[in-house]
């Protein structure tokens, strides 16, 4: 058969095992993906997939989903209007925009974005008198949700003892849904509920998926787990494949142990992958010295292949921060000019964005080195100027969404750089009647600012009968003076707004969706795969979390110190520990060839970290024989 070709026996073994649900341990550079993909083209070839019967696939990013779609399409056996592939959220999306009405969700629904979010619940908080910051409610609130499994637990769950906090959290979910929002967290858990109170929905999903794939199962918490476990009782068979060695989200609520959780609900059998096609050994034994040091792990010693003359690994330690960034682009420079590699193959990752390392970005500049970052806010700002057009967007979808409109006020707030005490929605709150896009639009201006928000208004409302998507996309980027606001920047904050107005675009003109509210629902799913296209010959910066899955010939891991990683909190809880080693864990084994690891001994205070730093504690580990 085709789809065992240049299979290994594990792998060989993963793709035909049927006998009962599976988990397969599949560590970096094992084949997770081809695992996946082999076995869906083996159900066609073997014949394994009864007539208008389909295979259901979901995946933790919409890299990996996209991935899994361009490989299946290899195989001209599989019929991929037979196959299902998409994140939970996508997945879930697609369910409760169908059946959403049975638990009285709108159908036309759409995600609450962060700043939305920020403005419902600074009002709550004052409302309520509760003693927490806005990140501390919704982070509070997530956290409840992801260790719930339906709608009822969680808002009893919420009867924490915090005075105030029930109440609010009652008042937000009634936000939400009047104004047809709901956010991330939701669109999982009230499919799980959804599933619970109408089972027979729930058989139809079961009659038409006998067969359920899991991707990345160690990046799932308790409430994906209760919705895999619900798809999973009706199927005839589930494969799940996980690294709990790779499991590094906990602060969405991911959980290692869901992997036992699985094997014990769904009587799995654990399969292991054991051969890494993608480093040379050295570096599987270095990243090997650190990850044994966790406690409860599934013990795996990876195979690579031989070492090669131009194979390292290095480690060095620098006086400043500013020496290091010299260092560090100096050598992607001469392994770009003297080795061939090309900057594409390069990638520079660190913990997280400290304010030290926008150095990395002056030299990269400086040494006419291309570059790209990856993830969302890597300068620190609040709002992106694409969120501009989404908050727009989803206004001329809803016009009447108060939360919406009074938050885009904020937003501009920000941008135009108004008072924190006479904020927008404040300002007109007190001068107009009542704040709606029709005062607005009919208000008679006082300065610049009025004008502005009086020409958006008036534009939101005559495009309300739009269907020309990509058309409302370029009106908007006019409308909101988008290019004026660029040529203010500096270049690397450019470069960053314009990759992601361009990753948005491409949204807008890829989408199939039939109506802009759910062309909205489809922007604002959260987004894993910020990256640019391959053939971007650039220099990618990125963090640890960010660059999971990928790989690189060089790998240049920065900023290696205490406080930073480990994290300073981090470093006292003996959990959090465990997953910072496994997040340096996975930088490390990004790498198909050389590895670089640096620190320095200054870099400026920012926020708790001192100016004085010692190298991570990581690096002991990564020295014992």
């Amino acid at each position: 058969m085709k789809c065992f070709e240049s299979l290994n026996p594990e792998q060989k073994h993963a793709v035909e095992f049927f006998e009962r649900n599976s988990m397969v341990f599949a560590g970096p550079g094992t084949g997770k993906t081809r695992i996946i993909t082999r076995r869906v083209a083996y159900m066609f070839e073997a014949g394994k997939l009864p007539p208008a019967k389909n295979i259901l696939a979901i995946t933790f990013t919409n890299k990996a989903a996209n991935e899994m779609k361009a490989r299946v399409q290899e195989f001209t056996t599989v019929d991929k209007k037979r196959i299902r592939i998409g994140t939970f959220h996508n997945f879930c999306l697609w369910v409760l925009k169908s059946y959403g009405d049975k638990i009285n969700m709108p159908r036309d629904f759409a995600f609450i974005s962060p700043t939305q979010q920020q403005y419902l619940v600074k009002q709550l908080i004052s409302k309520y008198d509760l003693m927490l910051k806005p990140r501390d409610f919704t982070n509070k609130i997530s956290d409840i949700k992801n260790s719930s499994v339906d709608f009822s637990e969680f808002i009893a769950k919420t009867n924490t003892g915090l005075v105030g906090f029930h109440e609010a959290t009652i008042e937000y979910q009634n936000r939400l849904y009047e104004n047809k929002l709901i956010d991330y967290d939701d669109a999982i858990l009230q499919t799980a509920t959804l599933f619970k109170a109408h089972p027979k929905i729930l058989y139809l999903y079961h009659n038409a998926f006998p067969y359920v794939l899991i991707d990345e199962m160690q990046d799932t918490n308790r409430m994906q787990l209760e919705l895999i476990r619900l798809l999973g009782e009706g199927a005839k068979h589930v494969m799940a494949v996980a690294d709990d060695d790779q499991s590094i989200y906990g602060w969405r609520g991911a959980l290692p142990t869901v992997i036992q959780d699985f094997i014990n609900l769904l009587a799995a059998e654990p399969i292991v992958l054991r051969h890494n096609y993608r480093s040379p050994q050295m570096i599987l034994d270095l990243a090997n010295k650190l990850i044994v040091n966790n406690d409860g792990r599934t013990e795996k010693t990876l195979v690579g292949r031989n070492n090669e003359p131009n194979d390292c690994t290095k480690g060095k330690r620098f006086d400043t921060w500013e020496e290091e960034a010299e260092w560090v682009t100096n050598k992607i420079k001469e392994l770009h000019d003297t080795e061939g590699i090309e900057y594409r193959q390069m990638i520079i990752l660190y913990r997280n964005r400290h304010s030290s390392l926008k150095i990395i970005d002056a030299k990269l500049i400086e040494k006419n080195i291309p570059f790209q970052h990856f993830g969302k806010n890597f300068s620190g700002k609040e709002i992106l100027l694409s969120d501009f057009i989404v908050a727009a967007m989803k206004l001329v979808s809803d016009p009447s969404n108060e939360i919406i409109l009074f938050s885009l006020l904020d937003m501009l707030s920000k941008r135009f750089e108004v008072d924190d005490e006479e904020a927008l929605f404040e300002y007109y709150s007190k001068h107009l009647d009542e704040v709606s896009l029709a005062s607005l639009s009919a208000m008679i201006p006082n300065d610049q600012i009025d004008k502005f928000i009086k020409a958006l208004a008036q534009f939101c409302i005559d495009s309300q009968e739009t269907r020309a998507f990509p058309k409302l996309y370029d009106d908007l980027f006019k409308e909101l003076k988008v290019e004026m606001t660029l040529d203010k920047l500096d270049d690397g904050e450019r470069i960053e707004e314009k990759r992601h107005l361009e990753l948005l675009k491409q949204r807008v003109l890829k989408s199939t969706a039939t109506s802009l509210s759910q062309l909205v629902a489809e922007i604002e799913l959260p987004d894993d795969t910020p990256h640019a296209e391959a053939r971007s010959n650039r220099v990618s910066v990125s963090t640890f979390h960010t660059a999971k899955g990928l790989e690189y010939k060089a790998v240049f891991i920065i900023a290696l110190e205490d406080h930073i990683i480990p994290g300073y909190r981090n470093g006292i809880d003996p959990e959090k520990l465990q997953e910072e080693r496994r997040g340096l864990y996975v930088a490390m084994t990004r790498s198909e060839s050389k590895l670089f690891m640096t620190c320095a001994s200054m870099r400026p205070k920012w926020k708790e970290y001192p100016e004085e730093v010692i190298p991570s504690r990581f690096f002991a580990e990564l020295r014992k024989k």
